[in-house]
């Protein structure tokens, strides 16, 4: 929609403006209260660009700040919606500056788009900088995102080939789940891993000017993120990654609900999604991936390398959390809790329990119908976070009972004990919190009978357990999963299908070394030759490249 540009004097005394529509409806391109303050969001940012793009600039108070330590040689291109800060910019705010620069506005004649573009390509293979004006960005999107499109197109067909042997991949990596696992495998498989440290950066406007330095210095084949970490709230990385072609690969391996709440809507058009769980690919085909595959989890045989398997010191155990919801999460602190809602909760946990594959959120209207409950929201957010909960819930029921049934054998836990003595009381022996990439494999060493039971937000796959545990030497009772079979035959792996069944075999295995050593010598052998995050990364290759 067509808008005009309104000054008016701020509480500071400074000019502000808002962008005011044919309905008379308006848009503030500044504070009411103290717009020059907004100068201070772009305190750190460093200039790296042969050509710098300011994309909106509204009155220009961060422009004025940041032409001081402008390079003097930098060419610059101002472009603003709006003719009058377009005139502001030359007459004010680059008055006295040597640099070169080019203007346009959106009233500018179409002839002036083609100047632009000759701007650009007299310095090719130049670094561009772009510098946004979020408000100024927003509220005209449609106008700026085509002329940037184009200069960088035009940037690319310009930069001259980068030689080198080695596929680079630029990696989002703030230390969650798996980041650094398939940073030693890219490596591992012949690539060329470059960690973009997402959690470094303080700003929005640090992160986006760093993430478009990684992708014009490193120029990655594509960028690869677990659970969508490093998508930013505006949608830069999936903006810049289409408009320099590079392909994005996304590894879920959480439930992707929660997630695609905050992310769905950058999600960028040649992004490929990969799913631990078979069950969520629909979904993420329909919320806008080009393409969603199956992808298990591993082993990194780094991380849980072998030793003899007698050196075992506890005859049963588990190593994880309680999942009780203050201690893993606060869940609840998410979405518009209501204690009305505990009786909807116990129903479609327990549903959740007896049947894995229950689509919970298809359950909550009718469920809440049966027992006469009224849900205080109707909304997807507020819905989505309830269902995480349900699941979440339930996957905690399913740890006390297996844990519990063990009590009398003697099963100990291993981190979260508070949580554990919360569940099951003092007379469980429970250990401190465990540190994953430093102290975990040495855990499950010392564990003849490491008992796995898989969260049910996964209604088929297995999840870390049953590969890292074999590459210990060590020895893991599974609950059944149906991937499981697909991934191991059934002599490389001990499972059970009910409480009962677990009770039996945690008895028997911890009694029977020479069984337990066979399957996980085989488990081992299947893991190295299949399953590890090599073989994972090879896949992602495959599909990307």
């Amino acid at each position: 929609m067509q808008s005009r540009l309104q000054l008016f004097r701020s509480r500071s005394g400074s000019l502000s403006a808002k962008a005011v529509f044919a309905d008379k409806s308006f848009r503030h391109l500044h504070s009411l209260v103290e717009p020059e303050a907004e100068a201070d969001l772009y305190d750190g940012l460093e200039w790296f660009g042969g050509l710098v793009v300011f994309a909106g600039i509204g009155l220009g108070y961060h422009v004025a700040r940041l032409l001081g330590s402008l390079p003097d040689r930098t060419r610059c291109v101002v472009i603003d919606y709006y003719p009058e800060c377009v005139t502001r910019a030359r007459e004010v705010l680059f008055a006295g500056k040597s640099n070169p620069v080019f203007f346009v506005s959106a009233q500018d004649p179409a002839a002036k788009r083609d100047e632009l573009i000759r701007f650009v390509n007299s310095s090719p293979g130049e670094t561009i900088q772009i510098v946004r004006h979020p408000a100024s960005y927003d509220i005209n999107r449609d106008f700026y995102d085509p002329v940037l499109d184009e200069i960088a197109g035009r940037f690319l067909a310009a930069r001259p080939a980068l030689a080198s042997a080695a596929q680079t991949v630029l990696l989002c990596h703030g230390d969650f789940f798996l980041e650094e696992e398939l940073r030693r495998a890219l490596a591992t498989a012949g690539c060329k891993p470059v960690a973009f440290r997402y959690k470094e950066y303080q700003s929005g406007m640090q992160f986006e000017a760093e993430f478009l330095r990684s992708v014009q210095e490193h120029r990655p084949a594509f960028i690869l993120s677990v659970n969508m970490k490093g998508f930013d709230g505006e949608g830069m990385l999936g903006r810049i990654a289409s408009r320099f072609s590079i392909p994005v690969a996304v590894w879920f391996v959480d439930d992707p609900r929660p997630i695609l709440l905050s992310h769905r809507k950058h999600i960028p058009a040649n992004a490929v999604a990969f799913c631990w769980e078979r069950t969520y690919l629909s979904l993420l085909r329909k919320e806008g991936f080009a393409r969603a595959e199956y992808l298990p989890l591993a082993g990194d045989p780094v991380m849980f390398s072998g030793r003899p398997p007698d050196t075992a010191t506890t005859p049963l155990g588990f190593v994880g959390t309680a999942m009780v919801d203050r201690l893993a999460g606060n869940i609840r602190e998410k979405f518009l809790w209501s204690d009305s809602l505990s009786p909807l909760v116990d129903v479609l946990s327990h549903r959740l329990l007896a049947e894995p594959a229950l689509d919970v959120y298809a359950s909550i209207g009718p469920v809440s119908k049966t027992l006469h409950a009224v849900l205080p929201f109707s909304d997807e957010r507020n819905t989505t976070w309830l269902c995480a909960y349900i699941t979440h819930f339930a996957s905690m029921l399913k740890r006390k009972s297996a844990v519990g049934a063990l009590l009398s054998q003697g099963i100990q836990t291993f981190g979260d004990p508070e949580g554990w003595r919360e569940l099951l009381g003092s007379a469980l022996a429970t250990h401190p919190n465990i540190d994953y990439r430093h102290d975990l494999a040495a855990a499950y060493r010392a564990i003849t009978v490491n008992v796995n039971i898989t969260s049910c937000q996964m209604p088929s796959a297995v999840n870390q357990r049953v590969f890292d545990i074999p590459l210990t030497s060590s020895f893991v009772l599974s609950d059944r999963q149906a991937d499981l079979a697909e991934l191991f035959d059934s002599d490389e792996v001990a499972t059970y299908g009910s409480i009962e069944e677990l009770a039996e075999k945690a008895a028997f295995y911890a009694e029977h070394q020479t069984d337990r050593k066979r399957i996980v010598e085989k488990a081992a052998v299947r893991i190295r030759e299949e399953h590890t995050y090599e073989h994972r990364v090879k896949v992602i290759l495959a599909a990307l490249t």
